[in-house]
């Protein structure tokens, strides 16, 4: 029977009132039907939320459905919020008016307006339908090279993901025809095989094939990915060289082999790499198998035979031995004294005839290899530089090893074993020092246990050691945060402690406690340095109260730096709580660093403008082509920009935009382009670049014509 009245009331209604009352129905249960990523903004994609609506659906009276002429059925053709088909729904009379449907939809739209298709699908943990709702409202007049852009970052992501379903919409439906730059590596690089068949089979023609991405597959140990690739891709040679380093550092020896056999790759980084990494049948095959000139090469590196010792690989050692050792093996003897393999120092005495220990004797305490300076200290080694040994083992907190260096040998210490021991909170071993040795310690035993917050040192030498600490040992307790140091050596300590600038430099590293203990007892106060660094380290409740409980205030730096730093929730609060604001530095940082949400709310909030200086600063750190195009459109005087001599970069899409948008930032600038970059490569040689010298694994590209079209 309410039902009922309920309808008729609804009949008599205009579609003005429908819509007023429907906006009224999705304010009061927008809360049940949010998605945690979009508050206010409806669920749009994901089954666990649509489960938990069910649920909550349960608890409303079981009135029948009003089934209205609202249609639904537009759905994906012109996708809308799911609170809106709910309400639309269940508050609609069958003789309503259809447009309240998107009246609604855009009266809750905050999204499409600033969430681009790539940050869309990352925040909404890959949602299609919220691609395709930002699709269908996106702007006509979108720069074109934006939106490649955009298809490449999210393409790439969905490879990563393995949504296929999503990469299909993308690839079809969206942006047909568009070179895909990512998503073959990152399809690659996660093990998605199904996603490079599909494009194998359907898109072989847009997608970045060449070799490269077998760099990924190989490091995340794909293996039926690798031998896809192999079977499928046809390898450009000028990935060769980053591939083999790669498989090296991995233990690819399969693909090692094969680029080394097929391609002529040169070894000379795969022995570094692969002993760097500790693959050492990868270093035994370059050994059996590798040429003379590659074999050369491998034995001129260091690295190989170090590796091996510090990591106990005495196999390789011997096999590196039949092609004789560098000039100086006491280094290897040190690194495996300091990798703890006592079988490779012996065999290094013993059968290779070293002698000179070198830093053994230090390495060995440091580490705490007791049985290996137990040998050292048998043999007859030459350089029996042990003078510091206990000080090493002290600090490192070894007590066992200061003990029996201390009744074995006639190392001596200083005062460095106490400091040490004291500075690492190893309290046992400076009782143990105080007890056993003469030479006791400085004043910097106090003052380093303060800084690192060992209270129960600083109280033990407090009680037992006369040396004390310096005026500053306050200042860095509380620079640290150490609260209790503090006010323990403020109550129990007479050194005269140098206050000074401390609240300054509290504030910046955001300890709340100690500003407020130094607030209450101590009178030196702070200066606008620490609203500024507090801002800018983004400590929005240090700021608060320095607001709220001192009167030095801040300057314009303090949004500058929260700007700079991307700290918007710090940058909103100065702007409604203070009067200093900002200078040009806010927003031209805050671009140069890509923060391109602070960047539109400075812009929409705030008088000041963006200079050239934004656009050469983002191109130096991110070359993000979302944040550059905002700019050109936004400040004219953004656009009169230079990149300077040299510019790194890897996206098509970037230098097509400079190209078309800016070519005078471009102009006397040489291009830094990885070598297996070979799309990129090929528009430029193709476009009036040429190619003018190598750089490690860097081609420079220079204009043919260095003057730029007025």
């Amino acid at each position: 029977m309410h039902h009922e009245l309920w309808k008729k009331e609804r009949k008599k209604e205009t579609p003005h009132q429908t819509t007023g009352r429907c906006v009224e129905e999705v304010r009061g249960i927008n809360e049940i039907f949010v998605h945690p990523n979009f508050q206010g903004q409806g669920e749009l994609c994901t089954q666990h939320y649509r489960m938990r609506q069910n649920k909550k659906l349960r608890s409303f009276p079981a009135d029948p459905p009003v089934h209205c002429h609202v249609l639904t059925s537009e759905w994906p053709g012109f996708p809308v919020l799911t609170i809106a088909c709910f309400v639309c729904r269940e508050c609609l009379h069958e003789s309503g008016d259809d447009g309240v449907l998107r009246f609604i939809d855009s009266f809750l739209d905050t999204m499409s307006g600033t969430l681009t298709l790539s940050k869309g699908y990352k925040c909404s943990g890959g949602s299609l339908r919220l691609l395709q709702y930002l699709a269908v409202r996106e702007s006509k007049t979108m720069d074109p090279f934006l939106r490649r852009w955009e298809v490449n970052v999210v393409t790439g992501q969905m490879a990563a993901r393995g949504d296929l379903q999503s990469l299909k919409w993308v690839t079809e439906s969206y942006l047909p025809g568009e070179f895909l730059t990512d998503v073959v590596a990152q399809a690659s690089a996660n093990g998605h095989v199904d996603i490079l068949q599909w494009m194998w089979e359907n898109h072989h023609e847009v997608g970045y094939w060449g070799g490269i991405e077998l760099c990924g597959a190989i490091r995340n140990r794909h293996f039926r990915m690798v031998e896809w690739l192999k079977t499928h891709v046809a390898f450009r040679l000028e990935c060769a060289q980053h591939v083999i380093k790669q498989a090296a550092a991995s233990g690819n020896l399969e693909i090692v082999e094969w680029l080394y056999e097929s391609f002529g790759v040169a070894l000379n980084d795969v022995a570094k790499t692969a002993a760097l990494n500790c693959e050492w049948k990868v270093i035994r095959w370059i050994l059996e198998r590798g040429k003379r000139a590659d074999l050369n090469a491998a034995l001129r590196c260091d690295d190989i035979y170090t590796s091996a010792a510090k990591n106990g690989n005495i196999d390789t050692l011997e096999l590196l031995s039949k092609h004789g050792f560098p000039g100086d093996p006491v280094v290897i003897l040190d690194n495996a004294i300091s990798g703890g393999h006592l079988h490779i120092v012996k065999w290094l005495h013993e059968k290779k005839g070293v002698s000179n220990v070198g830093n053994g004797y230090i390495e060995a305490a440091r580490n705490g290899h007791l049985e290996i300076l137990k040998y050292l200290h048998e043999k007859p080694f030459d350089a029996y530089t042990s003078v510091s040994a206990i000080d090493t083992a002290a600090a490192a907190g070894y007590l066992e090893v200061v003990q029996w260096l201390h009744s074995n040998t006639p190392t001596k210490c200083t005062n460095q074993a106490m400091d040490g021991a004291a500075s690492e909170g190893h309290l046992h071993i400076v009782q143990w020092l105080h007890r056993n040795r003469t030479e006791g310690c400085s004043r910097l035993a106090m003052h380093f246990a303060a800084e690192n917050g060992y209270l129960h040192v600083v109280k033990w030498l407090h009680a037992n050691r006369s040396e004390g600490c310096f005026a500053l040992t306050i200042t860095r307790a509380a620079e640290h945060g150490h609260l209790e140091v503090v006010a323990w050596l403020y109550e129990n300590r007479g050194e005269g402690f140098d206050f000074g600038g401390i609240m300054d430099r509290v504030a910046s590293n955001g300890h709340l406690k100690v500003l407020q203990w130094l607030h209450v007892n101590r009178v030196e106060g702070c200066t606008t340095a620490a609203m500024d660094a507090a801002a800018y380290n983004g400590e929005l409740e240090i700021v608060k109260w320095l607001h709220e409980n001192r009167v030095e205030g801040c300057s314009k730096r303090a949004m500058d730096g929260a700007a700079m730093r991307g700290h918007l929730g710090v940058i909103k609060w100065l702007h409604a709580n203070r009067y200093e604001g900002c200078s040009t530095d806010a927003i031209d940082r805050a671009a140069g660093n890509n923060r391109i949400e602070v960047v539109r709310w400075l812009h929409r909030y705030r008088s000041q403008r963006c200079t050239h200086r934004a656009m050469e600063w983002l191109f130096k750190k991110s070359r993000c082509l979302e944040t550059a195009v905002y700019l050109f459109s936004e400040f004219p005087e953004c656009r009169t920009f230079h990149l300077g001599p040299e510019c790194e970069f890897a996206w098509l899409e970037v230098i097509q935009w400079l190209l078309e948008r800016a070519p005078r930032a471009l102009e006397a600038c040489s291009l830094r382009v990885r070598s297996w970059n070979w799309h990129l490569c090929n528009y430029l040689k193709n476009n009036g670049w040429k190619q003018t010298r190598k750089e490690g694994v860097f081609i420079i590209w220079d204009q043919c014509d260095m003057r730029i079209a007025q």
